[in-house]
């Protein structure tokens, strides 16, 4: 035995051997931290850096220990490590440092005598600045954590000792940050919030920009590390923050996520002191509406780090949300009128061409939706002024759409199967309409001469109320907001039912009447389109869906042709040339007959010698 504590001898019969276990000596260590000052001011800056001229806050930390056994050697050596602000995660920021490495551990060998009560080491630790943290209110936890130095046993028969098993390795204190919460050091803050929107109503389909007016206070001692929290609904987008209203305060907010729950956090201080009141603005845009409810709800509350009382009330803030389409039906005529009778030009009675039939009329109409909410299912109706007492007046041979838009007729368009022309996809007078341009009333001189206007008189109107309508009706489908459909309708003045003349061997009086007042008054061909919103693709529905109608007029006029300017210009110039050639021959003929030789008259002899002899008088 080497020292006070018994060993182990085991051995087995008939073997020949015999095991020894030798005891350990047991080292009890008697560790123990000093802080000093535990409560640091970071006012107090006291400790300068090397690197930095700026001084900073700093506190001294004393790592003392004293050890204690049987049978063991006068001198041990410990192997000790000090961490700083130790319960801080990982990657999280450490507020204190050692002052001569600047980290927040070190590692140092203790050595200590058993004749020495007490051995202690200091070290001086200092806080980062405090724009580098937030936390203020939790304790800076400090801990020691030592071991044997086995490096410093030699390696020969000498047991080697062991720790007190019983004793604790791990010695913890903590410091804390001096914080304005009077003689109990213990905050507890009254936090306030209310929250506005700059507008109550957003609609569907429109920009919605919308800001919300934040209003926080604390009325109790300083919050820490406060923050204020505004959930994003899912409709909604994060723009900023408003800073170019004096009222109110541009905070640092930042964007996060945390899982599926999108928020914005704002900066309130650190300490949001005591009696601090102001207001913020943070605006958000609000593109997706299309399947939401009637509302959307903003959640905020304001959160510190305060033990006591840390947060603030919820508050919600609720924004009704509509849906409006402002739909607007347009309709034009090419041409606006039809001058008769047509020069140059007769209709046939049964024709077999669509040129035969008359002028062409068409009538382009636009359902447009202003906006800014979309439609989803209309209805476009419209009558057309076809046929009265058996004779056709427009005479429909196509219909033309762009857009979603299905069209369907009753009765079917052409019932004649007259031949139709050929048309372009898209016409000059469709594109102008829908550039939102004045349509041109083309005329042409080889189509229209220049004519003398009958007086006016007030023209008859004729549309679904006195005559036979075909009737055009078209399902509609998704408008949004600056869109439009289009229908244009290609006919024909059916202009025999306008020109026909009828004899009278073979009408009655009364018929020659009405004939004979056909081709004296002015008409004026009406079309009527109107159009009914049925849906909005949203799940609620206003109450009241747009509708509304219109009316296209073609006015039939009637001139006589001025014959003056009907006869050709070459006929014109032959006859000025013949005009001019008789006129040269009859003056050849005179010349040739002596009427340019003609001889004086006496009269005028007998006053030339008169006048002679009056002149040689005096001379005599």
């Amino acid at each position: 035995m080497m020292n006070i504590f018994v060993d182990l001898l085991v051995g087995a019969f008939g073997k020949g051997k015999v095991a020894v276990y030798r005891a350990r000596p047991v080292v009890t260590v008697d560790a123990q931290l000093l802080l000093h000052p535990m409560i640091i001011n970071l006012e107090n800056k006291t400790c300068q850096i090397p690197e930095f001229p700026t001084p900073v806050a700093c506190f001294s930390v004393r790592v003392c220990a004293s050890i204690a056994g049987q049978s063991i050697s006068n001198t041990i050596a410990l192997l000790a490590e000090v961490q700083l602000d130790f319960l801080k995660q990982k990657g999280a920021i450490k507020r204190t440092l050692f002052l001569h490495n600047h980290q927040s551990h070190f590692t140092f060998p203790f050595v200590m005598k058993q004749q020495k009560s007490l051995h202690c080491q200091d070290f001086m630790v200092y806080l980062r600045d405090e724009t580098e943290f937030r936390d203020k209110l939790s304790p800076i936890n400090i801990s020691l954590n030592y071991s044997l130095d086995d490096s410093t046993f030699k390696d020969s028969l000498e047991v080697k000792p062991i720790l007190n098993h019983y004793r604790d390795n791990v010695v913890t204190e903590q410091a804390h940050i001096l914080v304005d919460c009077g003689e109990d050091n213990l905050c507890v803050p009254d936090l306030k919030l209310s929250a506005r929107p700059d507008k109550h109503q957003i609609i569907i389909g429109d920009e919605n920009h919308l800001m919300l007016i934040i209003n926080a206070r604390n009325e109790g001692e300083g919050a820490y590390e406060a923050e204020l929290f505004v959930i994003i609904p899912e409709e909604a987008d994060y723009v900023g923050i408003e800073r170019n209203n004096k009222g109110l305060r541009p905070l640092s907010c930042e964007y996060k996520m945390e899982n599926v729950t999108r928020m914005v956090v704002c900066d309130l201080g650190n300490p949001m002191v005591t009696g601090t009141n102001f207001s913020l603005g943070l605006r958000f845009a609000v593109p997706r509406l299309e399947k939401t409810n009637m509302s959307i709800n903003f959640d905020l509350q304001i959160r510190s780090s305060n033990k006591d009382n840390p947060d603030s009330n919820f508050e919600r803030v609720q924004i009704n949300i509509t849906a409006i389409a402002q739909v607007e039906i347009r309709g034009v005529s090419h041409p606006p009128q039809i001058v008769l009778p047509i020069h140059n030009w007769e209709p046939e009675k049964k024709p077999h061409k669509e040129e035969e039939v008359g002028p062409l009329v068409e009538h382009i109409y636009e359902l447009h939706n202003i906006g800014p909410s979309t439609i989803s299912d209309s209805i476009l109706d419209v009558g057309w002024p076809f046929s009265a007492r058996d004779e056709f007046l427009l005479y429909i041979f196509h219909l033309q759409t762009l857009g979603p838009l299905q069209c369907q007729t009753n009765p079917e368009i052409n019932p004649q199967d007259i031949k139709p022309a050929a048309s372009p996809e898209d016409t000059p007078e469709l594109s102008a309409f829908l550039r939102n341009a004045t349509i041109p009333h083309l005329v042409r001189k080889r189509d229209v001469p220049v004519v003398q206007l009958h007086r006016q008189s007030p023209a008859r109107i004729l549309n679904c109320t006195n005559i036979d309508c075909l009737q055009i009706s078209c399902a509609v489908g998704r408008l949004g907001g600056g869109e439009s459909a289009v229908l244009k309708v290609r006919s024909r003045l059916w202009a025999h039912t306008f020109l026909k003349e009828i004899s009278v061997e073979e009408t009655s009086q009364e018929q020659l009447v009405k004939t004979l007042k056909r081709k004296n008054d002015h008409y004026a061909l009406a079309s009527l389109v109107s159009f009914e919103v049925k849906k909005m693709p949203y799940k609620e529905q206003p109450a009241k869906l747009p509708a509304g109608s219109t009316a296209v007029k073609t006015s039939v006029i009637w001139a006589t042709p001025n014959v003056s300017f009907s006869i050709p210009l070459w006929v014109i110039i032959l006859a000025i040339l013949l005009g001019l050639l008789v006129l040269a021959i009859l003056t050849l003929a005179l010349w040739k007959c002596g009427f340019f030789d003609r001889a004086r008259p006496p009269q005028d002899e007998m006053t030339d010698r008169e006048q002679l002899t009056s002149d040689k008088t005096p001379e005599a």
